[in-house]
């Protein structure tokens, strides 16, 4: 007889770092990751076919999440300092789109969820977007900056500190049970503080929230995930950064091939769609218009996303091949390239008042063309910390000898930079601050513009810029024609009469995009 136990209290799970979560959502597949403090086996076991399958992990030493002599101080009393043990169980043979109950014994605990595997190519599917949660432990009691419309240089902060906001964000989230999360990077604060990284499992997979260990987890990484921290962590020296990326792939590696080592570029086919996420993270050459990272210098060329480069050709070719199979293209990467936020400014080391960012988004620019030739129908990005909707219209002529799949196409591009950090106005164009630059000439939607806020007394009643993210929702209509409606999303804090919370609401702005496209093929 098998013996489920919930158990959502942290202090109990000694035997796990980690508590479990899903990635590599693909095709009647599953992969299940847990961290233990013992290098003991783990034991998954799987409701399939009417009865369980059991599987014994191998563990091996995570030594990129130790911890950097910096933070041991601020650890809390009895934390184990060494490194934990890995385990990885791939499942295969899964019902597409079907749901399994799974149960982890590690160390004498236990834990149990539901994962749902991914879907054949002619099923629904429902997923979400989002970038910038930033955790770290001293988000806690710090709320973010919440410019006031209309008001220059606003001190206003926001009504609930950022812990809350990503946990409330999570919430909602869940409720809608989707297929998969999609993270646009800049998931921690600091990529090298290993604190950082804790906390995050906390929202995920641990006391605050376990969307994770139901719903898989396909990230991206931003510039902060390769930051090593501030001072003594580094900052984005090389060995600095090298030990941010190397935590970002112990926890998101989508390959377990020796021969082809986990990259930050990677595809996801899923249902009708296909995925494809890419790094974003160091433009080439250095401190030049393709540089995203003008901080980050002396790198080799496996981050370089501009034409010429392997990811380039990579990207080129994985866009080619879902052209012909999947019924819509989404592409996510961090650095949002259309955007009236700081990071909207030329790259350069001058600063915003020259018009110059040196973690500036607009190299991205560089594969616009690209997506557009192969039919990408949204890029997904964050950076800027707010929602902000540009739409790039048509202008790639149809090449010869190509199949009418190739036609002009308008693009999406979404900064979905609202996850549970910063919540920012503009900082040129209308309501910046900024002189000399005339805005997003691609603009559709920005919340700080056209989401007005509506107060009674200290009560807010509707609108204005809140955490969130964007649902995109993909279904086949009775002719066969796929359809998907990307969905802004905004969770709202319900208020008393005196301006307390009291709630949280799902709420969506007035932007909601249809799309439609052809029926997917095997």
């Amino acid at each position: 007889m098998l013996v489920l136990l919930h158990v959502f209290s942290a202090p109990l799970f000694a035997g796990f770092r980690v508590r479990p979560y899903l990635l590599n959502p693909e095709p009647g597949k599953a992969t299940v990751v847990w961290f233990s403090d013992s290098s003991e086996p783990g034991q998954l076991i799987l409701e399939i076919n009417g009865g369980f399958e059991t599987y014994v992990t191998t563990p091996e030493p995570a030594q990129a999440l130790a911890y950097h002599e910096t933070e041991v101080g601020n650890l809390p009393q009895g934390a184990a300092l060494q490194a934990p043990f890995r385990h990885v169980v791939q499942l295969k043979n899964l019902h597409p789109g079907g749901t399994h109950l799974y149960v982890v014994h590690q160390d004498g605990d236990v834990y149990d969820n539901l994962l749902t595997a991914g879907p054949r190519h002619d099923q629904k599917v429902r997923f979400i977007v989002f970038a910038d949660s930033e955790t770290e432990p001293e988000s806690t009691g710090k709320p973010t900056g919440w410019a006031e419309p209309g008001v220059v240089d606003s001190e206003r902060v926001y009504l609930v500190d950022q812990t809350e906001g990503f946990k409330q964000n999570l919430l909602v989230i869940k409720s809608r049970k989707p297929g998969f999360l999609a993270f646009a990077g800049d998931i921690v604060e600091s990529g090298g503080e290993q604190r950082d990284w804790d906390e995050l499992w906390r929202h995920l997979s641990g006391d605050l929230g376990d969307i994770g260990a139901s719903t898989p987890i396909v990230a991206a990484p931003g510039n902060h995930d390769a930051y090593g921290g501030p001072k003594d962590f580094g900052g984005f020296g090389t060995d600095a950064s090298r030990r941010a990326e190397a935590k970002f792939r112990t926890y998101f590696t989508t390959t377990t091939d020796p021969n082809h080592p986990p990259q930050g570029y990677h595809r996801l086919d899923y249902g009708p769609i296909t995925l494809i996420s890419i790094d974003s993270t160091n433009g080439l050459p250095d401190n030049t218009d393709h540089d995203t990272n003008w901080l980050l210098t002396g790198r080799d060329a496996e981050h370089d996303f501009n034409p010429g480069s392997a990811q380039y050709r990579w990207l080129e070719a994985q866009l080619a091949d879902a052209q012909q199979h999947s019924a819509f293209t989404f592409v996510q990467f961090h650095h949002v390239p259309y955007s009236v936020g700081p990071h909207g400014f030329v790259p350069g080391s001058q600063g915003h008042d020259h018009g110059q960012d040196n973690q500036s988004g607009v190299p991205m620019r560089a594969l616009t063309d690209l997506f557009m030739r192969y039919g990408v129908d949204a890029v997904f990005a964050g950076h800027d910390e707010m929602y902000e909707h540009s739409l790039i219209p048509d202008g790639i002529e149809q090449l010869p000898g190509e199949d009418n799949r190739t036609r002009p196409h308008s693009l999406h591009v979404y900064d979905v930079g609202i996850a549970g950090d910063g919540l920012r106005g503009p900082y040129f164009g209308p309501g910046g601050a900024h002189d000399g630059h005339e805005g997003n000439p691609y603009q559709a939607f920005l919340a700080h513009n056209d989401a007005p806020e509506v107060w009674d007394g200290p009560r807010l009643v509707s609108g204005g810029k809140h955490y969130g993210h964007l649902e995109v929702n993909v279904t086949r209509d009775d002719a066969g024609l796929w359809r998907a409606v990307l969905t802004p999303v905004y969770v709202f804090p319900l208020m008393d009469e005196q301006g307390v919370i009291t709630g949280w609401e799902r709420r969506v702005y007035d932007d909601e995009v249809t799309l439609t496209g052809p029926s997917a093929t095997p």
